[in-house]
């Protein structure tokens, strides 16, 4: 189909592109047609001649009308339906994929159209839109006018797909690359082609005009959030009253505040378990030590314990009877604090500490 109409009742608009213009169907495009209006009058057209259209001249010397294109991606997103064609906001939707598309709206890895029922959101069947067209004018006629092409897919234009006759050269380290097909496409001639309308302004010239410019863009535009967008209007607001390296130290100096009011407030973490093999235990060590007047952190130091001395998993040692447990500790008053839930006094959980350190050793004074 044709690239160039963007309505239903518009019909082919192939006439506002600089490189399709033949108003008398000579064969010639009027940029290079010495009388566009009378067909009898023609002009030989070389490849020098064609400059930005060049793309459209073959070899032969035919001229290349066609419309459409056969555009190939590699990772092809698409548009919201509701927003992607407006006429009356001069958005038109060029490309669409077909109806055998479909976008997993809920995300359970399912393909489920229908209505949103029980709280469940039902998936959504294409056609999608996947090339948008946004003029300033009506139908895009104006060749002063500006013009947006929005593709859902950033990898349009990577080298593989731009020139797939070249793709040998792009192979890493230079190699060769001849076992990957690439199928014909039209990506090289769509990017051309959107180049050469947005640059030819002259009727009388196919050289780029020197108040034309073409901007590539790729974004990544994100799903609106809450933190997101207040993040985004508070930038904007103050590069709107500074500038732009203004805001970018206001937001810095202001991200370093925040950070030193987080790490002032947070408190310091609970010591980590293997202080049982660096710290002396002596006589009023729990009461120095608030730590370790919690039995269920000792308890669960113990436990570890026995767990990596008798080379025991996690799951082994959670399965293991109560009996089997008695016997690994051989101590009874270990066994006891391991399965008595109540208060210690101090001095107490000194002497268990104690108790602790030397379970496990062998006779040599050395840790198993």
């Amino acid at each position: 189909g044709s690239a160039f109409n963007f309505t239903t009742n518009s019909g082919s608009l192939a006439s506002i592109h600089p490189c399709l213009k033949d108003l008398d169907n000579d064969g010639v495009i009027d940029i290079l047609d010495p009388e566009p209006l009378d067909p009898s009058i023609s002009s030989f057209v070389t490849e020098s001649d064609a400059g930005l259209c060049a793309h459209r001249y073959s070899s032969t010397g035919e001229w290349d009308f066609t419309e459409g294109y056969h555009l190939l991606t590699n990772a092809p997103s698409a548009f919201e339906k509701a927003t992607s064609y407006n006429p009356v906001e001069n958005r038109y939707a060029i490309g669409k994929s077909s109806l055998d598309s479909y976008l997993d709206t809920n995300d359970d890895g399912n393909l489920t159209v229908g209505f949103e029922s029980l709280g469940i959101e039902g998936d959504e069947q294409g056609p999608f839109a996947v090339y948008v067209r946004y003029c300033q004018d009506r139908l895009c006629i104006d060749a002063d006018s500006g013009r947006v092409h929005f593709v859902a897919d950033g990898s349009l234009l990577i080298n593989a797909l731009y020139d797939p006759t070249s793709v040998g050269q792009f192979a890493a380290g230079g190699g060769s690359t001849a076992s990957i097909s690439m199928p014909e496409t039209d990506n090289r001639k769509w990017a051309l082609d959107i180049i050469a309308e947005a640059l030819l302004v002259s009727p009388n010239s196919t050289k780029a005009s020197s108040n034309a410019i073409v901007i590539f863009d790729e974004s990544r535009h994100q799903q609106p959030t809450l933190f997101g967008d207040t993040y985004n209007l508070l930038y904007y607001l103050l590069i709107y009253f500074t500038n732009d390296w203004m805001a970018m130290l206001l937001l810095f100096l202001t991200l370093f505040i925040v950070l030193e009011a987080v790490l002032i407030r947070k408190e310091d973490p609970e010591d980590w378990r293997h202080v049982f093999r660096i710290i002396y235990y002596g006589f009023g060590d729990a009461r120095r030590y608030e730590y370790y007047q919690r039995p269920e952190k000792i308890r669960q130091v113990l436990l570890s314990r026995i767990r990596n001395l008798n080379t025991l998993s996690r799951e082994e040692f959670d399965a293991l009877p109560a009996v089997e447990l008695q016997r690994m500790v051989d101590d009874p008053v270990l066994v006891n604090f391991i399965f008595e839930d109540r208060r210690y006094k101090p001095d107490e959980l000194v002497g268990i500490i104690k108790r602790i350190k030397e379970w496990g050793r062998t006779d040599s004074g050395v840790e198993a």
